[in-house]
């Protein structure tokens, strides 16, 4: 038999099991359970490196995914797929200190940065070389000091490129930091703040109107790394253009809170999701809300409108950009920006899709 790279869907379901499924022969293939999440949204992919970073209350394990299997050729397959190897956990990283409730932590694409956060954000370098050194052996940590003004974070998200680290503060504030594998000297902090909303709340029946910031819940870097979207607690999404490093705008006023959002690939298009099931596609540069099809944000989706979940994430076919998967509890929602057809409907199970 020959091998391939076989995809992975990471999964963190209703009966609390963090699981690894091979999407070839996902219909047939049993998951992989790797250890209960106690945390909703507590998980990260590392895709460049193939890992996975789960997070506790007080506790970070890092899990290195397979890369391939064995199987019959292609022209063979129809049975059963062999079972794909074991994911093999290379840490468990535990912060010292008093204020171990992790708020969250994030693994960078490349897998050499993980970040984990509680009242103060702690930055790791992982040195994948010497996991690599020899079968079994852990990959070496090393803690990297930040800088005094870094702010406790509720979400954290790193550049493709791994050469940045954006952190939604529990401030309201975004602080940027640089990173270089090169040197063990401190990263530099940037804080960017949206303006003070003197009037929060007060389209929206929050009694929140007292001039200061919300803690920002929700990140997401464009592709091209020239826009952050930030989504906070009063149902702002804040948009900063990173080239400047400075406030660009906001979107309009969202009547549902935000549940998740991403950038359309290649583009600076923000997908917004809210609580209430609408889509919203928003032009990051020039700040205007853009129609699209089956996305006109003014009614909730038909086919999810009697659902009660809300979608935890978006996800984007890097094959074709326009097409986006709304993943939640039970249920995923494939909608194509740039077609008339109607969303497809997929029924999941009881799984919350984190990454693939």
């Amino acid at each position: 038999g020959g091998s391939w790279l076989t995809p992975q869907l990471v999964s963190a379901g209703l009966d609390t099991q963090l699981v690894l499924l091979s999407l070839d022969g996902f219909e047939r293939c049993s998951p992989s359970k790797l250890l209960p999440p106690p945390l909703p949204s507590s998980c990260s992919v590392a895709p460049q490196a193939r890992l996975l970073a789960a997070h506790g209350v007080g506790e970070v394990r890092l899990w290195q995914l397979p890369l391939a299997h064995a199987g019959p050729p292609a022209g063979e397959r129809g049975g059963a797929p062999p079972p794909p190897p074991e994911p093999q956990q290379l840490l468990l990283l535990k912060p010292s200190g008093l204020s171990r409730h992790l708020f969250c932590a994030s693994a960078s694409s490349d897998g050499r940065w993980l970040l984990a956060s509680d009242a103060s954000p702690r930055l790791y370098r992982i040195g994948l070389e010497s996991h690599g050194a020899g079968a079994g052996a852990a990959p070496e940590v090393t803690r990297v000091p930040l800088p005094e003004g870094a702010a406790a974070a509720v979400c954290a998200a790193f550049s493709a490129d791994s050469r940045l680290l954006l952190l939604g503060t529990t401030l309201g504030t975004l602080q940027a930091l640089p990173l270089d594998a090169a040197t063990d000297a401190p990263p530099s902090i940037h804080t960017l703040r949206p303006p003070l909303d003197d009037t929060a709340g007060a389209d929206t029946g929050d009694a929140v109107a007292d001039g200061t910031l919300a803690a920002v819940l929700r990140l997401s870097l464009s592709s091209d790394l020239q826009w952050a979207a930030a989504a906070d607690a009063r149902r702002r999404v804040s948009i900063y253009s990173l080239d400047a490093l400075a406030f660009h705008g906001a979107m309009p006023r969202l009547s549902s809170p935000p549940a998740a959002l991403a950038f359309v690939p290649g583009t600076p298009l923000l997908a917004v999701a809210t609580v209430d099931k609408r889509l919203l596609i928003f032009d990051a540069d020039a700040l205007r809300l853009i129609p699209a099809a089956c996305a006109a944000g003014s009614e909730p989706l038909q086919p999810v409108r009697g659902h009660t979940e809300a979608v935890l994430r978006i996800v984007f076919n890097q094959a074709a950009p326009l097409s986006l998967l709304l993943c939640a509890q039970t249920w995923s929602l494939r909608v194509d920006l740039n077609a008339d057809a109607h969303p497809s409907l997929r029924r999941i199970g009881a799984a919350a899709a984190v990454a693939a």
